[in-house]
């Protein structure tokens, strides 16, 4: 299968040589002259990288990155222009571009820029972060699933991340290039919910004044990410149970059904075996559904992934917030892992990215975190280990130390006097 490219440029000599020498070395490209058309055609076709100009009437480079970040948040984006300078180039590179080349440039060059773009996305590493034995079994099993189009029904609390898992099943599989598309069948009523899975006629209900595709046929050859299937209505049941059959869908008011080729994976937090001997979910969807079930551990029962995911979480809104670099005190983690998490790692970011706004010091403290039903002990119990590691770590400059733990010189004398009193230890000076 060839690497689609779109191309977007103002210049209309550009686009034709640039299609053609495109082309040429094995590439599919849609090429256009308006931000708009391209942008409507990434919302209908997935593309392995996009080449846009930076300075274009009407949208510019920069609001349209932004928009293909809205879809795509990792595909891969090359700015090209004429206007190199270098605030041009920085605030490219800090909106998410993933390359900047600048005209005039030859075929080559460019080609090595994509070559070097599709290699990266192909290695990126995967975003589900854990080192715990029961996530690298669960990785393990994905990376097996992935080279299969078997149905999955990923299991576990909300927050847990089975989405990600969903994602990183794609992500590994023969249908990476198609679209992945996803909906939670608990976020909409029934009958929106049937319109948007299955898509309509006109004149099918008021208001439908055209003919509209469903979400399993913008899925076709791709993957369908079917979210909280344990809450889908027994009419919306009964037309996934057709598709995973007879691999067909009906559109509403239509009379002959649509064939779509799609790798369904759903998830749920119901027990969804308990929900069949209620009565609230169908028996033969169910077994359809259980082929190969994948249950997401709650980070309660992976603590040692604690650390990891908090690191991570930091350094992301640092790097996104323009935060500087900021650090977790050890003391903070110990806390982190003390904790329920009954929110799991959704929880668990949202946290993190509170404490690393609010807080105004190089160090994350425990004070400034805000866990539900945790009382934070006084930083005076806490500070005693950190004064001495950030000495240590400082080699005794108090200074430094001072600047790591986020206090003035005058302070920190104070309360390593106030130490010295209490402990009768001999203070580093």
């Amino acid at each position: 299968m060839k690497p689609k490219i779109l191309l977007l440029d103002d210049e209309e000599s550009l686009i034709k040589w640039l299609s053609f020498a495109l082309q040429e070395n094995g590439y599919e490209v849609f090429a256009t002259t308006e931000p708009r058309l391209a942008l409507n055609q990434l919302k209908s076709e997935k593309f392995d990288c996009v080449i846009s100009d930076i300075k274009m009437p009407g949208m510019d480079g920069f609001q349209f990155l932004k928009n293909v970040r809205a879809i795509y948040p990792d595909l891969p984006v090359i700015f090209i222009t004429a206007y190199g300078s270098m605030d041009s180039v920085i605030n490219a590179l800090r909106d998410g571009v993933s390359d900047y080349i600048l005209k005039p440039f030859g075929i080559e060059e460019i080609l090595n820029r994509i070559r070097a773009n599709l290699k990266r996305e192909r290695e990126r590493p995967s975003e589900i972060i854990g080192e715990s034995r029961v996530m690298k079994n669960i990785l393990n099993l994905v990376d097996k699933i992935a080279q299969t189009d078997t149905t999955v029904l990923i299991l576990g609390e909300s927050g847990t991340g089975k989405e990600l898992i969903a994602r990183e099943i794609h992500r590994r599989s023969k249908r990476a290039g198609y679209n992945f598309v996803t909906i939670s069948c608990a976020a909409l009523p029934e009958t929106l919910l049937e319109s948007e899975l299955f898509g309509y006629k006109k004149g099918a209900f008021t208001g439908a004044t055209t003919d509209k595709d469903g979400l399993f046929v913008v899925a076709n050859k791709g993957s369908f990410f079917l979210d909280e299937i344990g809450d889908a209505p027994p009419s919306i049941q009964m037309k996934i149970l057709r598709l995973l059959e007879e691999r067909e869908i009906v559109p509403l008011g239509a009379t002959k059904p649509i064939k779509v080729d799609v790798r369904l994976i759903a998830a749920t937090n119901k027990d969804l075996y308990d929900e069949v001997k209620k009565g609230r979910f169908r028996e033969d969807l169910y077994y359809r559904l259980n082929v190969i079930p994948i249950t997401i551990p709650p980070l309660r029962q992976r603590k040692e992934d604690i650390p990891l995911l908090a690191e991570y979480f930091l350094k992301s809104i640092c790097v996104r917030e323009n935060l500087g670099e900021r650090r977790l005190l050890k003391s903070t983690l110990d806390l982190l892992q003390d904790y329920s998490w009954p929110g799991n790692v959704r929880e668990l970011k949202h946290v993190i990215e509170r404490a690393a706004v609010l807080a105004d010091t190089y160090y994350i403290k425990p004070e400034h975190l805000s866990l539900p039903g945790i009382k934070i002990e006084p930083l005076k119990k806490l500070e005693d280990t950190e004064i001495k590691k950030a000495l240590k770590e400082c080699k005794g400059n108090i200074s430094e130390a001072a600047k790591r733990l986020g206090i003035s010189r005058s302070t920190l004398y104070r309360k390593l006097k106030s130490l010295d009193r209490s402990k009768g230890e001999k203070r580093i000076s």
